[in-house]
């Protein structure tokens, strides 16, 4: 283990931030504040100076001085912050914005100003290095995502920031992308030009980051970056909790810290889920920003279908940079008008439909539902490769999903029934895969909260399954509509009541059939008993 000192900076609260707008409450400020001082934390990044004041943040991503002013900081507790580089790049005199937004470091309870820089801004920010260390602060430059550069990148980079006063060089792997054999390899690159003190900033996309921390440590990185329960933007970083066990930080007051887990921050983990998972995990391995995934995970509108379809995409079309448009046109995968050659009214015209879902009481009223459709005689549609009920019953499966589509084709190929799909949206190679089946192509456009029933295809407010089965069966003006298994989410599911607008939009629709349900369901659907 390396024998320098190791100085070692939280930076929770402006991290982890990225899930709650940096509203942090004082209380837990406060009891956050004493613990890190407790375990011998020797620098707590409060947060951002963010320069842009428009947007309503709390107050950990401003970080003003009257704020710093208002918490308990304990007196050997040293506060840091960050800034963003692009904040200042491109602006008219970066040092009169400077001068505007600090104050000189006596006059200040911050101690630490850290850059954050893509390695094309370093050039344009050397000058605010210099000011903030004459004025003085100790200042860090973070390179972010430095994984993604070459050599010659990385080296160039260190060059220009050699040319200031900056007393750490901070690398980031903002893809939470590296290992240690990839780290190590840095840090010499680093080295070989760089003197001073450097830091490590980790993510834990593919769970190495405590890992990549240990190795840096071990390869002479002297300050490092951690989080309370790994509290950060994504998958989070290397958790504080374990990193003062690693480097035997005052165990003995360990019990400080778990109650400070267990009374705030489990609450709000359990709130916004951070922490690795296979999508966090193939976005570490595709150099894909976590963002991405972040977003997708908290948008109701991506079911797991749809999160590794669209990072699939990302790992082809490039994915480093977060953009909000590429969420947008991954959530809006069906965007364009595209006409199938099937009209299911030649099926379904004044016929009843059963729709079978994926729900766990098909297996109950398994019986009953056989029973019904012997009775009644109805078309049977199976949502996607679900088998509750023998084939001879069912008429086709419908899927609208390219994903779910290629990962069940093989049970596609056994089975001698329709398959009812957008046939025509997708691409040639997955087209050139399927050519054999049986397809019914009925087209599917989606687009805001509409309804619109063709011959051939609909315009539907979402491409899930449901909705895209309702317009099948209303387009071809069928009887009535049940469903059974269709149970539902939880009642207070996100996903729930986004399908109960849908639901309750179809209903109100000239053309809608009537739903009923013959299984229990959380959604707003009439049931009756069978």
């Amino acid at each position: 283990m390396n024998n320098n000192k190791i100085n070692l900076l939280d930076c929770t609260l402006r991290d982890g931030g990225y899930y709650n707008n940096w509203f942090f409450n004082k209380e837990l400020i406060n009891e956050y504040l004493k613990v890190m001082d407790m375990i011998k934390i020797d620098y707590v990044e409060i947060g951002f100076r963010f320069l842009d004041k428009a947007k309503i943040k709390g107050p950990c991503a401003y970080s003003e001085e009257k704020f710093l002013r208002s918490l308990k900081i304990p007196k050997n507790l040293k506060i840091g912050i960050m800034i963003n580089a692009s904040d200042f790049v491109g602006q008219k005199n970066i040092i009169d914005l400077a001068k505007k937004n600090f104050k000189k470091k006596e006059n200040s309870l911050i101690s630490l100003v850290r850059i954050a820089c893509h390695h094309h801004e370093v050039k344009d920010v050397l000058p605010l290095v210099n000011w903030l260390k004459k004025s003085g602060y100790k200042v860090g430059v973070n390179i972010m995502q430095i994984p993604e550069l070459s050599s010659h990148e990385i080296k160039s980079v260190v060059k220009e920031i050699k040319k200031t006063k900056a007393d750490i060089l901070y690398f980031a792997d903002s893809m939470g992308s590296l290992d240690g054999t990839r780290t190590k390899k840095i840090i010499y690159q680093i080295k070989s030009l760089w003197k001073k003190s450097t830091g490590i900033h980790t993510h834990d996309n593919m769970g190495k980051a405590l890992e990549n921390s240990l190795a840096a440590i071990n390869n002479s990185v002297n300050w490092i970056d951690c989080t309370v329960t790994g509290m950060g933007r994504g998958p989070g970083n290397t958790k504080t909790e374990n990193l003062i066990l690693e480097l035997n930080r005052k165990k003995e007051n360990l019990i400080n810290l778990v109650n400070l887990i267990k009374n705030y921050f489990e609450p709000l983990k359990t709130k916004y889920n951070w922490g690795s998972n296979p999508f966090y995990y193939y976005a570490g391995l595709n150099s894909i920003h976590p963002t991405f995934v972040q977003e997708m995970m908290s948008d109701p509108g991506f079911d797991t279908d749809d999160i590794i379809y669209n990072l699939n995409n990302l790992s082809s079309v490039g994915g480093r940079k977060f953009s909000k448009e590429l969420i947008s046109l991954g959530k809006n995968y069906y965007r364009k008008i595209n006409r199938g050659d099937w009209e299911p009214a030649n099926l379904l015209k004044d016929r009843n439909v059963l729709v079978i879902g994926p729900g766990s009481s098909i297996i109950k009223y398994k019986k009953k539902i056989i029973k019904f459709i012997k009775k009644n005689r109805p078309i049977v549609f199976v949502l996607n490769a679900i088998d509750p009920i023998p084939k001879r019953y069912v008429h086709a499966n419908i899927v609208c999903h390219t994903l779910r589509l290629l990962s069940d084709i093989d049970k596609y190929k056994k089975t001698n029934k329709f398959l009812i799909t957008p046939f025509s949206s997708f691409s040639k190679n997955i087209k050139s895969r399927i050519k054999s089946k049986k397809i019914l192509n009925f087209g599917l456009q989606v687009k805001g909260n509409r309804f619109k029933f063709e011959k051939n295809y609909a315009v539907l407010p979402n491409s899930l399954a449901i909705t895209y089965t309702l317009g099948i069966c209303t387009s071809g003006l069928c009887k009535k509509i049940f469903f059974a298994g269709l149970d539902g989410y939880n009642k207070n599911s996100p996903k729930k009541f986004e399908m109960d607008d849908v639901l309750q939009n179809y209903k109100s629709e000239k053309q809608a059939r009537k739903i009923v349900s013959l299984t229990p369901t959380n959604y707003k659907i009439k049931m009756i008993k069978i």
